[in-house]
């Protein structure tokens, strides 16, 4: 399982995964760019001539497969810990794309992210190592994560928007003038708790029997 920095780190792997794509100079790429983690209402502020990729974790929700497969963390008498609590959760970014329009750079800059993506959907254990040593300040907490650790490796998916759920989204990102965006699903991320359950009962590992006898006194006439 992870501790409570698997959020962040799941962020801070997928940022790092689209600055090595930007920096791929293949042919037709988009030059000065950069990735950055930005609401998108703060994208406005920015220097226009700005080129980019944003990456917004604007949802998060509890993974139904994990949940449920759960097992109680409690003992019947709801105080004694059997097991550290976790919580699955499925992470839901919102990528928007930034450039000069005449040249299409916001679309290069999408198509470059879904094809990294597909061919890069999951941060196994050693990309998330290698992620984890080369991080600097003021990335340097990135150190105390434990996300390689967890059972499952998380997964990057492309998911469906369509206008109505688009709408909704930037409708809700108040003084946010829409930009070229698509949707990526994180699944999952296993957040345990700190708390160490106490060890069970020693359990018994050899049974005696023993005969005696018991004195009796006599009844009173």
């Amino acid at each position: 399982m992870s501790n409570h920095l698997a959020v962040a780190m799941v962020t801070a792997a997928l940022t790092r995964t689209l600055v090595e794509a930007l920096a791929d100079p293949s042919l037709g790429g988009v030059e000065n760019t950069a990735v950055t983690t930005l609401r998108p209402q703060s994208l406005a502020a920015t220097d226009a001539q700005a080129r980019g990729i944003n990456v917004y974790l604007y949802r998060v929700t509890p993974n139904g497969a994990w949940t449920v497969a759960d097992l109680p963390t409690r003992g019947s008498d709801g105080r004694s810990l059997e097991a550290r609590p976790r919580q699955a959760l499925d992470l839901h970014y919102l990528l928007t794309f930034s450039g000069d329009e005449s040249t299409l750079e916001p679309q290069r800059l999408l198509g470059l992210t879904v094809s990294t993506l597909a061919s890069r959907p999951v941060l196994s254990p050693e990309l998330i190592r290698q992620f984890t040593e080369e991080a600097v300040p003021p990335n340097d907490w990135q150190q105390y994560s434990d996300l390689a650790d967890q059972p499952d490796s998380v997964r990057f998916t492309l998911q469906p928007m369509d206008l109505e759920d688009s709408t909704k989204l930037w409708s809700s990102l108040f003084h946010s003038n829409y930009r070229l965006s698509i949707a990526y699903q994180a699944t999952a991320v296993l957040i345990e708790g700190r708390e160490v359950p106490k060890p069970p009962p020693t359990p018994v590992t050899t049974r005696t029997i023993e005969v005696g006898t018991i004195d009796v006194p006599p009844r009173k006439a």
